[in-house]
């Protein structure tokens, strides 16, 4: 049992950029902070505002003992409120909410339609039912592979249903590399698609909704995704707020096609051939960039707190726009990378303006970063790790 008065939160995935605001919300509000993640080296371990450190078995590797693991610990030390972060943790939570509702609070949707927003073909038709654009799809469940490959245009995609991040996408250039490339993305994940290839020059978005009960939007913003590394298209290194409630209202529109309750995260690309905006995927949890919510003046942490417990929160319409957010050690590899660093040298140099902020560094709060550098440190000397790390960079290449 927890020897601490304050209502304790479990916040998992403590390894990943986006568990730090959800900490520093919950100690701000007062509660006690309890920081997990699946290895000895976290980032967010190392905070301030952390009170307590749980390691637990990988929620990836070993989801039975992780689930088993996590289900013991909230019901001996009577955890108030869990906050699931990152793909896997969330995946396994969401599965098995109801065993954890027995012994704490958490604000997810039930799972078929949490499942909706992992999905990314759910995901896509449903956005196509609440008249959100999306690129040319095509579903070899729906039409005969052979019929696709005549129709779509080339390159296309092939995409895995279910995955995390770039996993299992694959480039097709001509019809007789559909089939072959179609099959081996089903044996090895599952269901899949057939995508239009949307050219990567035109601006990417992220846009994040706090979902409340009976399609209300507590919270939306929208931000740009400024550069990534790999420079080529990657992960986010600096995002902005932006004023674009078309998107946010497009976001609102597939949520409630869904039927979401609490968080989620929306991927739109701006397609270059016709200026359209048009839906990727959606990303049901927390993103690593979800400090720009917090630059933008919100604190979709304490809604979805609220939302677990069975509260109706006012919904917070205040959103600063052109804040800055940025992941130092990202934009700098960045910068060393790309050709185009000396096009967009004025930004890159704003480090102190009061509208930038860092998703782990902070004079205040030096911890996550040094504990970032300890984490990056120990991946050297993991075969596992490594290996796994210098996949997903070789997918994001291609």
């Amino acid at each position: 049992m927890t020897t601490s008065a304050k209502p304790s939160v479990l916040v998992l995935g403590a390894h990943g950029k986006a568990a730090l605001p959800v900490i520093e919300s919950s100690h701000a509000h007062g509660r006690h902070v309890i920081a997990a993640g699946p290895k000895r080296f976290c980032c967010c371990f190392y905070s301030r505002c952390v009170n307590e450190r749980l390691i637990y078995p990988s929620a990836e590797f070993e989801p039975e003992a992780c689930k088993e693991f996590l289900l013991r610990y909230v019901a001996r030390r009577h955890v108030d409120t869990l906050f699931p972060v990152g793909d896997s943790a969330t995946e396994l939570i969401a599965r098995h909410q109801d065993e954890f509702r027995r012994y704490t609070h958490l604000a997810l949707p039930p799972y078929e339609i949490f499942r909706g927003g992992r999905d990314k073909i759910l995901t896509l038709q449903a956005a196509a039912r609440a008249g959100v654009a999306i690129p040319r799809t095509w579903y070899p469940l729906e039409q005969p592979l052979a019929e696709i490959a005549r129709e779509a245009p080339y390159p296309c995609l092939v995409k895995p249903a279910i995955s995390a991040g770039a996993r299992g996408i694959t480039v097709v250039r001509s019809p007789a590399e559909l089939p072959g490339a179609f099959e081996t993305i089903t044996a090895r994940f599952g269901r899949a698609f057939v995508q239009d290839f949307v050219p990567q020059t035109g601006m990417q978005y992220k846009a994040d909704l706090v979902m409340g009960r009976d399609g209300k939007v507590l919270a939306g913003v929208a931000y740009e995704k400024l550069r990534y590394y790999p420079p080529g298209g990657g992960s986010s290194t600096c995002n902005r707020t932006a004023r674009r409630p078309d998107i946010v209202d497009a976001a609102a529109r597939v949520a409630r096609e869904l039927g979401w309750l609490g968080f989620c995260d929306f991927d739109f690309i701006t397609d270059p051939r016709d200026g359209v905006v048009r839906l990727m995927e959606i990303n049901p949890r927390f993103p690593e960039c979800y400090r720009a919510t917090v630059a933008a003046g919100l604190d979709m942490t304490e809604l979805v707190y609220q939302l677990a417990h069975g509260a109706d929160p006012a919904p917070q319409v205040a959103c600063k726009e052109g804040r800055l957010v940025r992941f130092l050690p990202g934009d700098l590899l960045w910068f060393l990378t790309s050709p185009d660093r000396f096009k967009d040298l004025g930004s890159f140099l704003d480090f102190w303006s009061a509208n930038v902020s860092y998703q782990l560094t902070s004079a205040r709060d030096p911890g996550p970063i040094m504990g970032y550098m300890l984490e990056n440190l120990a991946i050297l000397f993991d075969r596992e790790a490594r290996q796994s790390r210098f996949r997903l960079k070789q997918a994001l290449r291609r």
